[in-house]
């Protein structure tokens, strides 16, 4: 047979250790957390300087200028010269056009990557920009070698 423990003694030993016990769990579950991370939901991107805005200007002045170009209208061989800066202004607007978009698409495809996004649309958008501005050399070429 066991001794017997007065009641009041085994309570005074469950309470005095019972404080050390909770201690212990508070630390280690401190310290089982991870740090808190912030997660931004609708994250967009806002760069420094946006080449898509400055795109949108080289086209709308480049086809300004062309049309102004192609409807002025002097005497003699100068006519020849006008409509070939207007020809030339527009391919070469198109082209930096896309060229500009391109490297928007660049900037945003890398911080989608950073941020832990998908870029497969950036680079999609990316990759045709280079290719519609490669296009439009080579038909720009084609036509101002057939004049």
């Amino acid at each position: 047979m066991q001794p017997s423990v007065d009641p009041k003694e085994q309570s005074q030993t469950q309470f005095s250790g019972q404080p050390q016990y909770i201690n212990q769990q508070i630390q280690q579950s401190q310290g089982a957390f991870p740090q808190q991370q912030i997660i931004i939901i609708n994250a967009k991107f806002q760069p420094k300087f946006n080449f898509r805005y400055l795109s949108y200007a080289v086209f709308a002045l480049g086809i300004t200028a062309s049309v102004i170009l192609g409807n002025m209208h002097t005497d003699g061989d100068f006519d020849q010269y006008l409509r070939f800066l207007s020809e030339a202004t527009c391919c070469l607007s198109i082209i930096l056009t896309f060229v500009f978009d391109a490297v928007f698409y660049k900037g945003k495809a890398d911080w989608q990557s950073t941020t832990g996004q998908s870029n497969t649309g950036s680079i999609t958008g990316m990759i045709f920009d280079i290719l519609f501005a490669g296009l439009v050399v080579l038909f720009g070429f084609m036509w101002f070698i057939g004049d």
